[in-house]
């Protein structure tokens, strides 16, 4: 479904509309009565005579996402966002965390969680725990490939943990040095 027509949709709902009504406000802007099979732009023309009749469309934006219930959501975002820009992972979108989520949440049975934002805490910091540890790998992976070595940690009793290395791979090998 376009986002023209939800928003058509959810203009009719806003603004009440009955389905006599919804369908001669169709008829009078496109000459249909059904919204199946209008263009884009007419679909959009319903929208503008809905918003002259007070309907407040919202804007779909990261903003207006689902609020997480734990915490640790917004870290994982950012680190997806990082891996991407660092050619780690293919995609940005919410639909590829999402499938990372469900992956990583599967149980026994089979089911995982669908959507990042219905993570519990105890499930999302496991989530983001394995998320650090694949980045951890991947900036390692790329450090060595490229003929450096992985840092020592403060105490040099071994490699660096996950903060260091990601500000070390961050400095060193992502351009911004």
């Amino acid at each position: 479904m376009s986002n023209a027509l939800k928003l058509v949709q959810i203009g009719k709902r806003d603004l009440q509309l009955d389905d006599d009504m919804y369908r001669n406000l169709l008829e009078q802007i496109t000459g249909a009565r059904s919204a199946k099979g209008l263009s884009e732009s007419q679909l959009n023309a319903v929208v503008d005579a809905m918003k002259q009749r007070g309907f407040k469309p919202k804007a779909v934006n990261a903003k207006s996402r689902p609020k997480a219930r734990a915490a640790e959501v917004a870290k994982i975002r950012v680190i997806w966002l990082v891996m991407f820009e660092q050619g780690f992972v293919r995609s940005k979108t919410e639909v590829a965390l999402n499938t990372y989520v469900k992956r990583m949440t599967k149980t026994s049975n089979g089911q995982g969680v669908d959507r990042i934002e219905w993570l519990t805490s105890e499930k999302a910091a496991q989530v983001l725990e394995g998320l650090k540890k694949w980045h951890y790998r991947c900036m390692a992976d790329a450090i060595v490939a490229s003929g450096g070595r992985v840092p020592a940690n403060d105490k040099l009793t071994g490699p660096a943990g996950y903060e260091k290395l990601a500000a070390y791979y961050e400095e060193f090998y992502c351009g911004n040095a």
